[in-house]
């Protein structure tokens, strides 16, 4: 935990060197999953030069933050008063030259394919349409979806390292693998900048895409509550994967398959589609492995989406990221970041749970 001398030097530093930031600002609906505690500081550098300035000061100072983009991939608990958190929200800058396409740590994703896609006719993009992240974000864990890597056209990665240089890895240096980087495995990076390739396509073949991957988008992820996409990077279905040790629940999984998610019945349940029959299937899975407590409302849509629709605990959330982990196995990592450090104050009360946390995150990392 940051000492409260830590805190009282950030604050000078930051009013010095205008900089950005609210103190004991509440985290929990500025999150996308609309969890979170409060923050002592929530800073918001307002330029590229201000956000290496900080990250530079907090790591000579041996300060410990967290960086944020959008959120939408990680979890921050209500039950913990956090010490500094820095948003790139504010950095946004966006520069097209020739073929090559430059952008900040903190423009939306979604925005970002529209401009080279659509307004610049580049293809390989379309995929990552519907993704709610930012660029940094998406770099970070080498969004992926229908076909379409961030890494694919990415060209280098401007980033502060360790030791507060400031450099460039090109796209090798990254090594991207499946929703992976050296960004997400290290640590060891802050990154500040892209840079893209624009390949030029057909335009209205591009457009043709993004609508169908946006209604494809909508079939199988959860719009209705707050939710952080798929808990497990799995390529299989989450269904199929927990099933596969039990022949007989297997069995029924494809019959209900062959029933449910033919030509036939997808067209039928077009407008409202959903996995409420594997869900109530999963349920009697379960109870026949005498886990019948779970008070967790599943999601209509696929039981590896997290959603918080307000009724259950922190605890009941956590308990059931596990337990999903658990059934799939660990052929695939945890996609969702459970965020407990850095940490300025945790209610007595949650510390069971943030011992289950840090426990599972251990046993994650060997």
């Amino acid at each position: 935990m940051n000492t409260d001398k830590q805190l009282e030097i950030i604050k000078s530093y930051l009013e010095t060197n205008n900089i950005f930031y609210r103190d004991n600002y509440h985290m929990k609906y500025e999150t996308y999953f609309k969890m979170g505690g409060h923050v002592k500081f929530f800073i918001t550098p307002q330029s590229d030069d201000k956000f290496k300035q900080i990250v530079i000061f907090l790591q000579s100072n041996h300060i410990k933050y967290k960086i944020i983009g959008f959120t939408s991939n990680i979890i921050l608990f209500d039950e913990i008063e956090y010490s500094v958190i820095i948003s790139t929200k504010n950095l946004t800058l966006l520069e097209i030259n020739e073929n090559v396409i430059q952008v900040e740590v903190g423009y939306s994703l979604q925005d970002f394919v529209r401009v080279v896609a659509i307004l610049n006719n580049s293809e390989g993009y379309e995929g990552l349409e519907g993704i709610p992240a930012s660029i940094g974000g998406a770099i970070f864990m080498n969004a992926y979806a229908y076909g379409c890597a961030i890494s694919n056209h990415l060209i280098s990665v401007e980033c502060i390292d360790k030791d507060n240089k400031v450099i460039i890895l090109e796209k090798g240096d990254c090594h991207f693998g499946h929703r992976n980087s050296i960004f997400r495995r290290s640590g060891n990076y802050v990154i500040l900048k892209a840079k893209f390739e624009l390949k030029n396509g057909d335009k209205d073949l591009i457009a043709r895409n993004i609508e169908k991957f946006h209604i494809a988008r909508h079939l199988y992820q959860d719009f209705v509550y707050p939710n952080l996409g798929s808990m497990i990077a799995a390529t299989d279905d989450a269904y199929r994967s927990i099933f596969s040790g039990n022949l007989f629940y297997t069995a029924i999984y494809w019959i209900l398959k062959y029933a449910f998610k033919n030509p036939f019945s997808k067209f039928l349940m077009r407008k409202r589609p959903s996995n409420l029959v594997f869900n109530k299937l999963l349920l009697k899975y379960l109870k026949k492995k005498k886990i019948s407590s779970l008070r967790y409302t599943l999601s209509r849509k696929s039981a590896n989406i997290l959603i918080n629709d307000g009724s259950v605990s922190t605890k009941e959330i956590v308990d059931y990221i596990f337990l999903i982990r658990d059934l799939i196995g660990n052929k695939f990592h945890l996609e969702n970041e459970l965020v407990i450090y850095p940490a300025y104050k945790i209610n007595p009360e949650f510390e069971t749970t943030l011992n289950t946390i840090r426990d599972r995150l251990n046993k994650e990392t060997k």
